[in-house]
């Protein structure tokens, strides 16, 4: 058995590290909140795109009621949004699976999260470009920007985000972008068309770039929501084992001290019969 001092150092390092991953927790499930009600927003705000392109599309003349096919080849793209940071378990692995699934010839990849995008290096898959992942709601749109001028050629563009659920759970999720949905693509049912001074054919790219954004940030704040959570689950599955060890390393010490006890009554008991032993 450990001598006490030991053992009381290593209780003090586990202790220590148990209050650092309690600081992380706390920090992951703030992130979560903030990107859930960061969610609420985004959310509608594609909705409102999406009626946009409804309406621009009525603006075109029925020759017209499609936007032409591109000029230049095309150019796919599959998204796999990642994390930056780890103690998030199987997230990336479970991504870069889903992904390696759907990866077809001709396809560029675009990895966002330095840990994921470490974790493709090294099952060798082709990367076209990387950037860093957001650590927080605040950070979001400064890696979107740089998502979207990457796909301003693209004629075809899909994602794979973690879809957040309740209770730091998460569903891997796979959406298509571009090309544009032919749902979006049917006229409005209004009756009066909408004020406009842009050509109807132009608009309807501008407000498609605009989807493409909103759609963008919706996926990096789901997956941010879904790294988070996944956080939780980890670290309070180490919490948890901390605690563990922790208990077992208590009662080793309980154990120690009462011995140490016991060795020192032994002591007095031993010496005082010797006394007693010599005076008779």
């Amino acid at each position: 058995m450990e001598q006490l001092p030991r053992l009381k150092a290593r209780i003090s390092n586990l202790q220590e590290l148990r209050d650092l991953m309690r600081a992380m927790r706390a920090l992951a499930a703030s992130h979560v909140q903030e990107a859930q009600d960061a969610l609420t927003g985004i959310r509608r705000y594609v909705d409102v795109m999406e009626d946009s392109i409804a309406e621009v599309v009525g603006l075109l003349s029925r020759s017209e009621s499609r936007p032409p096919g591109p000029s230049s080849p095309a150019k796919a793209v599959l998204i796999v949004i990642c994390s930056e940071h780890g103690f998030i378990g199987a997230f990336n692995n479970a991504l870069l699976d889903y992904a390696a699934a759907k990866l077809t010839p001709g396809r560029q990849l675009g990895i966002i999260g330095q840990r994921g995008a470490v974790l493709a290096d090294e099952r060798e898959m082709n990367i076209a470009w990387r950037f860093p992942m957001a650590t927080h709601v605040g950070g979001v749109l400064g890696v979107t920007r740089q998502v979207a001028d990457r796909l301003a050629d693209a004629t075809a563009v899909d994602i794979i985000f973690g879809r957040y659920r309740m209770g730091g759970f998460y569903d891997v999720e796979a959406k298509t972008i571009l090309p544009l949905d032919p749902q979006l693509l049917a006229e409005t049912n209004r009756h009066s068309r909408p004020l406009h001074h842009i050509d109807p054919e132009k608009l309807l790219q501008q407000v498609a770039s605009e989807y493409l954004f909103a759609e963008i940030t919706g996926a990096v704040v789901e997956s941010l929501a879904s790294e988070n959570g996944a956080r939780l689950q980890v670290l309070g599955a180490a919490d948890s084992n901390i605690g563990d060890k922790l208990e077992i390393f208590h009662r080793q010490e309980n154990s120690l001290r009462q011995e140490a006890i016991t060795s020192e009554l032994l002591d007095v008991v031993t010496g005082a019969e010797a006394i007693m032993g010599r005076t008779d």
